[in-house]
């Protein structure tokens, strides 16, 4: 199986939601790995302060390949999920990989340009609808750094906008939490953090969406 998550725009959780699903596959048993495709190498940077830190499950990451689609049908031939982390801009990838992946995630929080960017990534998106086995690019939002308060107004007015776009949202979504800032510091998940940095209320979150994510998956 092959999840991407990406997005037009940069700072949207991106590689916070990769590597948090495939921290939760990892914990679960299920043989994955990481595709870094970003050039900044954040998921790379948050598998490498993992490792030094001796955190298990220990989770390979690759970077970008030369060919990433090529790359990506050898990865799912070997690994039961592969998760794909496009990097800010790289819009051609992104594209490249939706039309073989199980699932594309779009990440998108409350604000104008997010939102934007997030309807011609839709839109882009369709124009490819042919060239996916399925007959169209199996793809959802998921609203990212929300409110964490429960049925915000402005999340609820967001999804409804979504929605109305003829764009599938996750009813689950990340809310914006301090706990989430450690575990790019720390190489952990938020169910791995300890102490202090430890947040019951984002690691229902998380795991709800990764819940629903599988759900997705196996829908598709």
């Amino acid at each position: 199986m092959v999840i991407t998550i990406g997005a037009e725009k940069g700072g949207v959780s991106k590689t916070r939601l990769a590597t948090h699903i495939a921290a939760l596959a990892a914990f679960q048993g299920i043989d994955v790995i990481l595709l870094d495709t970003d050039k900044q190498g954040s998921a790379m940077s948050w598998s490498r302060i993992r490792n030094e830190e001796g955190v298990s499950p220990s989770i390979p990451v690759l970077a970008l390949p030369a060919n990433p689609a090529r790359e990506l049908a050898n990865l799912a031939s070997k690994f039961s999920l592969v998760v794909v982390d496009i990097g800010a801009q790289s819009y051609r990838t992104l594209l490249e990989c939706a039309q073989l992946s199980d699932l594309v995630l779009v990440p998108c929080g409350n604000d104008q340009q997010e939102m934007e960017s997030t309807l011609s990534v839709f839109e882009a998106l369709r124009g490819l609808d042919g060239r996916h086995q399925s007959g169209r690019i199996p793809a959802h939002v998921v609203l990212t750094r929300v409110s964490p308060k429960e049925n915000a107004k402005a999340t609820v007015e967001l999804r409804d906008f979504l929605r109305g776009e003829g764009i599938s949202v996750c009813q689950s979504h990340i809310a914006h939490r301090e706990a989430w800032k450690a575990t790019g510091k720390t190489g952990r998940a938020l169910h791995e953090l300890k102490g202090a940095d430890r947040s019951p209320k984002a690691i229902r979150e998380m795991q709800s969406l990764y819940d629903e994510i599988v759900q997705l998956a196996n829908q598709e």
